[in-house]
């Protein structure tokens, strides 16, 4: 009769009810797996456990206590585990057990056990941490191997063959080998979904890491036209044969990544098109992939740092949906320039390609204010698959970086004044791109009156209309970050804008650097404040009652250093609009003041000094 055991999992005596927590699925979880050594062991002596390795500070050092969490002994498997949890807590440390844990998670035999102990603390790990070997080819008969083990029956070994093939297919070496082994694999029936599940990610981001390699390196494929046109004809099945016709997808799509069988696979679509359909479902599977043949754009549309809208057209083929006013027709496009010949938010003209754009079309450019258009070149199916898998794959978050980098870096190539559009466009792309993106264009572009009645009037003005560069300034403080702090001081010491006018009378490249250096203030910052303390000029230039340059930034510096501003005779002047941009005026009302607050700040900075010398 099998002996019945009562386990009940409280913390161990002088063990955090937190530790234990988070060893749960790592050093507890193996009480399970252990009871098994420990019954069987019937008596024999586990080994004698050792004081914790409080020195290990190598790799050499660390190698027993890795080995250990694999022993016979759940004593010993323990309190291996114990210290490698307190190791983990030391920063010294963890670049040398992540690389550690990085191997051991990549063992396909690995115990269940002890990949739940490895990957619980690799999770705690800094993920600078993790790096991954460099350019680890593998052999095809590993690669064989692996996909078998993939679907195993032992978990375990199935656990620790897709951990190994995903991080095989890091490497674009390995991508191509990977992808076709996994396409036949999943063509199998019989295969878990389970494991499908897992496989089919593999095998898209293999395809992924294949695609943005160099198109030279591949090999030519040797598909003969009758496997093309028996793949034609699958593709033909009606809506009852689906998964064949979507296996035969795959195939065309794969060799229509190489650009020189693009040509064949359209001449063998043409032609099964040519032969007619059995359902309407045939017709628009052969259709779509014909589509892919031919040449294409992306226009991407961001509302508010997201993406709203991917719109695929085809090249020189006017697209008129039933709601819109007119075609989106684009008849040429390359990597540098896409002409339109028609749009609904853009104009009829040229525009930059993979960059950000504003609406242009005059009936919708203020209504439309708060988006921007992003327009891709797609020559070749290659091109499209790949940026198919990139949008899939890369994150929105990364993606609105990237693109802010390259629409402020082709703003910067201009060397011109930005438009009052292409102004409200910097605020949909990343606030810390476009902040670094402000200092060397203020000093590379002189600034410019906004003229009457050129372009629609945005809200980017206080006052009356505005120079170009006041606008930015308007969006700096709205918005900027600390990035945009030193280009801002050092254009604003240079004199870089224009002055205002009597209809727009507010200073807003001071009102921009006193409004970042309240909300996110750069390194040097508080020097700045400091210089602009005696500065007695208004920071709007119509009125009696201004705030003050220097009284604001006084009290500003005061605010950030625990001081109150009330004790130097500083006091609130209120402006609506000025506060709108996180910008609290203030004046003394007592003159003399001014020299107490630069006596004050002299003394504190001098404390500060004998603190820390450095």
């Amino acid at each position: 009769m099998p002996r019945v055991v009562h386990l009940t999992l409280e913390a161990p005596p002088g063990k955090s009810h937190s530790l234990f927590c988070r060893n749960c699925l790592g050093t507890y979880a193996l009480i399970v797996g252990g009871m098994f050594a420990i019954s069987t062991a019937q008596g024999a002596e586990p080994p004698a456990v050792t004081e914790p390795t409080q020195a290990a500070s190598s790799a050499d050092q660390l190698t027993p206590l890795v080995e250990a969490l694999n022993s016979d002994h759940f004593d010993v498997r323990s309190q291996a585990a114990e210290e490698l949890e307190l190791l983990v807590q030391k920063p010294n440390m963890q670049a040398v057990l992540a690389a550690q844990f990085e191997k051991l998670r990549l063992r396909a035999e690995m115990p269940f056990e002890v990949r739940a102990i490895v990957e619980s603390l690799l999770e705690r790990l800094p993920r600078e941490n993790q790096q991954r070997p460099p350019d680890s080819i593998a052999t095809a008969a590993e690669l064989d191997q692996l996909v078998a083990q993939a679907d195993a029956p032992s978990y375990s070994l199935r656990l620790g063959a897709v951990a190994r093939l995903d991080w095989l297919a890091d490497n674009p070496k390995n991508a191509w080998q990977i992808a076709a082994r996994l396409k036949h694999r999943l063509a199998d029936r019989a295969v878990s979904p389970e494991t499908r599940k897992r496989l089919i990610g593999i095998c898209e981001k293999a395809r992924g890491a294949w695609l943005a390699t160099d198109p030279a390196s591949w090999p030519a494929p040797t598909v003969s036209d009758e496997q093309l046109a028996r793949w034609a004809g699958d593709l033909a099945l009606p809506r009852a044969n689906e998964s064949a016709a979507l296996a035969a997808r795959q195939e065309l799509l794969d060799l229509l990544a190489h650009d020189g069988q693009v040509a064949r696979v359209r001449a063998a679509l043409e032609k099964k098109q040519a032969e007619g359909f059995v359902d309407s479902f045939a017709a628009e599977r052969v259709q779509e992939l014909l589509e892919w043949t031919k040449p294409a754009l992306v226009a991407e549309i961001w509302s508010n740092h997201q993406l709203d809208t991917l719109q695929y057209l085809l090249v020189d083929v006017p697209q008129h949906p039933e709601t819109a006013p007119r075609a989106t027709h684009f008849d040429r496009i390359d990597d540098r320039t896409a002409h339109c010949v028609s749009g609904n938010s853009l104009a009829s003209g040229d525009y930059p390609v993979d960059v950000g754009l504003p609406p242009t079309h005059s009936d919708v450019a203020v209504r439309r204010e708060g988006v921007l258009f992003h327009l891709v070149n797609l020559p070749t199916p290659r091109r499209r698959l790949l940026f198919e898998f990139q949008h899939q794959r890369i994150d929105e978050a990364k993606r609105l970086t990237e693109l802010s980098e390259k629409t402020t870096a082709w703003m910067l190539a201009q060397k011109r004044p930005l438009t009052e559009r292409e102004v409200a466009l910097l605020v949909q792309l990343d606030a810390s791109v476009m902040s670094r993106f402000v200092g060397p264009y203020l000093r590379t572009v002189d600034d410019v009156p906004c003229p009457e009645g050129t372009e629609d009037d945005l809200p980017l003005h206080l006052g009356g209309r505005t120079s170009r560069h006041a606008m930015l300034c308007y969006l700096l403080a709205a918005v900027g970050t600390r990035e945009a702090g030193p280009g801002l001081v050092e254009a604003i010491a240079k004199r870089r804008f224009l002055p205002p006018s009597p209809d727009a009378p507010y200073q807003l490249s001071w009102i921009a650097a006193l409004s970042i250096a309240r909300r996110d203030p750069w390194a040097d910052c508080d020097t700045w404040l400091a210089s602009q303390i005696e500065r007695t000029d208004p920071l709007v230039t119509i009125g009696p009652e201004s705030a003050e340059l220097g009284a604001t930034a006084a009290a500003l510096l005061l605010s950030r250093n625990s001081g109150q501003p009330a004790e130097f005779g500083l006091e609130e002047v209120n402006n609506d609009q000025m506060l709108e941009l996180g910008c609290q005026g203030y004046r003394f009302s007592v003159p003399e003041k001014r020299a107490d607050v630069l006596r004050w700040w002299g003394e504190r900075k001098a404390r500060l000094a004998q603190r820390d010398p450095a």
